[in-house]
């Protein structure tokens, strides 16, 4: 499994198209495609998500999960966005220590941290 992740509108999916060939993806839900695209959404609106993950990385170990960053910046006052945010944040976590390539994406450029 690859791991995408960085701020908003920096060119993620157009790095996995690009770099990892991906060509048809999920977007902001688990769902069967080989590509999550904005995982944070659906940890945020999908019901029982990490649960979904679980299941969609059985099935999917090569697939590729693409992820906003959201932790940085001002914290949210309202606590389901802070409880939000940290749930993406702990999901990025597993997903960059059970990943064979994490990387970093700012200004369409991805950078391999892992």
């Amino acid at each position: 499994m690859v791991l995408i992740v960085g701020g908003m509108a920096q060119g993620k999916l157009a790095f996995a198209r690009r770099e990892l060939g991906v060509e048809a993806w999920s977007d902001g839900v688990i769902g069967p495609e080989n590509c999550i695209y904005n995982l944070h959404r659906a940890l945020r609106d999908q019901p029982e998500a990490e649960a979904l993950l679980e299941r969609w990385l059985a099935g999917h170990p090569d697939g590729i999960v693409v992820c906003d960053e959201v932790g940085c910046g001002v914290v949210p006052m309202d606590k389901e966005d802070r409880a939000w945010r940290e749930r993406v944040g702990r999901a990025c976590c597993l997903l960059a220590e059970r990943a064979s390539a994490v990387y970093r994406v700012t200004c369409g450029l991805g950078v391999r941290l892992k």
